[in-house]
């Protein structure tokens, strides 16, 4: 009787390696590698079958080395005769020789996200975007992706075109996409990755020719002017720090980023103004705000508030009363959307302010300075000499128009809620 020795011992099978071939022998116990009859190239099951290592030998010297190159499935079989290449190239040259220190997209994404975060070189609220964006979507979107697999298909189909259908802008999915890019470039520039996957393609890609991506962020207000009662009423009934914050934001026409760094050291309710420092606004030139009446009451009865729960810190919007940072910005733009409903954003309360201003007769001038805008000199010149009186009028005439459309707009919060 002859016996297959086969039956017994883990064997390796030469053959031309295919993902057909691997899928073949994986679940076969009695296979322990499989070997590439083109070249010294093997993949080594793992024990729980579920993927392997691909392992390279040279002999040199009369001596065998060998080298991990890779493993499946991050590593396809049609992509791995590349490496095999790419091995080579280093062996020769006197280089090391290193695989891919992570399995899937997601795996990238996370270690890119926690070494920004052990550099500290990028700010907090960058930082915490970051992270945002990566819970939040990328590490859900790629999860199980491997690394070797994402190509112009699976960015357009998972990634891309779902958040546009969300409603998302163009501006943020660029971010996002962005974000990837970045993640595998810093992964291979510090040999974590043996290839770029994703070098080569670009965000202007998922778009037609004539396609203009200035034009898309670019994009006209999402608030009429006769959606502000509902809108108001909405914010009234909304926690107080929410309310406090959009109520700010459509009060003043400022940038939602300048809003949430508010510090109350830089409100004085003595001088009745709020004064954003340079280092918070996005053209690093100083923005002071006359506080009207109605502002001062509200923002009293807010601290007054804070104060009551505990909170004594020098933030107006801080992350929590146990936290004394200020609300980074995908929290921010959240507390948005718990009212808007998704429905307009942040920088719309912007830009309607802005057409009522108009609309009630302020000079353009003024306009632009509310809107903190970057001026030439002789516009800045014109602005110091005339126009800190007329930011407080028109202010003040804009609180009362807003009041004519919610009376208890700017209604005292209560220590009750």
């Amino acid at each position: 009787m002859n016996l297959n020795q086969r039956a017994f011992f883990a064997s390796t099978i030469p053959l031309k390696i295919s993902d057909a071939q691997i899928k073949k022998h994986m679940p076969d116990l009695r296979v322990r590698q499989l070997k590439d009859i083109r070249t010294s190239l093997y993949l080594r099951f793992n024990a729980e079958r579920s993927g392997g290592t691909w392992w390279f030998y040279r002999y040199q010297d009369g001596k065998q080395h060998s080298y991990r190159i890779g493993t499946y499935p991050a590593t396809q079989a049609k992509d791995v005769m590349a490496l095999v290449s790419a091995t080579t190239v280093n062996i020769a040259k006197g280089e090391v020789v290193s695989c891919n220190k992570f399995n899937t997209v997601d795996e990238l994404i996370t270690w890119h996200v926690k070494r920004e975060f052990a550099r500290g070189k990028s700010s907090r609220a960058r930082l915490n975007n970051l992270k945002s964006m990566a819970d939040k979507h990328l590490i859900s979107i790629f999860h199980g992706q491997p690394l070797t697999t994402l190509d112009h298909d699976t960015f357009d189909n998972e990634l891309v075109q779902p958040l546009f259908e969300l409603g998302y802008s163009v501006s943020y999915v660029k971010a996002l996409f962005s974000m990837v890019k970045t993640a595998f470039s810093m992964a291979k520039k510090l040999k974590q990755i043996t290839s770029d996957p994703v070098r080569g393609i670009k965000f202007m890609d998922f778009f037609a020719d004539n396609f203009s991506l200035t034009k898309a962020q670019v994009r006209g207000c999402r608030l009429n002017t006769d959606q502000l009662p509902d809108i108001l009423l909405k914010t009234q009934q909304s926690p107080p720090a929410v309310r406090v914050l959009i109520t700010m934001i459509l009060a003043h026409g400022t940038r939602i980023g300048e809003t949430r760094k508010a510090q109350w050291s830089n409100i004085s309710f003595t001088q009745k103004t709020w004064r954003i420092p340079q280092t918070d606004t996005k053209n690093k030139s100083e923005m002071v705000y006359p506080l009207s009446p109605d502002m001062i009451e509200l923002l009293r009865s807010y601290r007054d508030w804070q104060i009551a729960l505990g909170y004594e810190g020098e933030c107006v919007f801080p992350v929590s009363f146990k936290n004394d940072q200020p609300l980074y910005g995908s929290l921010a733009s959240e507390w948005v959307k718990s009212v808007s409903g998704k429905a307009w954003s942040a920088h719309d309360l912007r830009k309607r302010a802005r057409s009522i201003w108009q609309n009630i007769g302020v000079d353009y001038i003024v306009c632009e300075l509310l809107l903190n805008h970057a001026r030439d000199k002789l516009d800045q010149a014109y602005i110091h000499s005339h126009m800190e009186l007329k930011k407080k009028e028109a202010l003040e005439a804009y609180h009362l128009w807003l009041k004519s459309c919610c009376a208890t707009c700017f209604e005292p919060v209560s220590i009750d809620r």
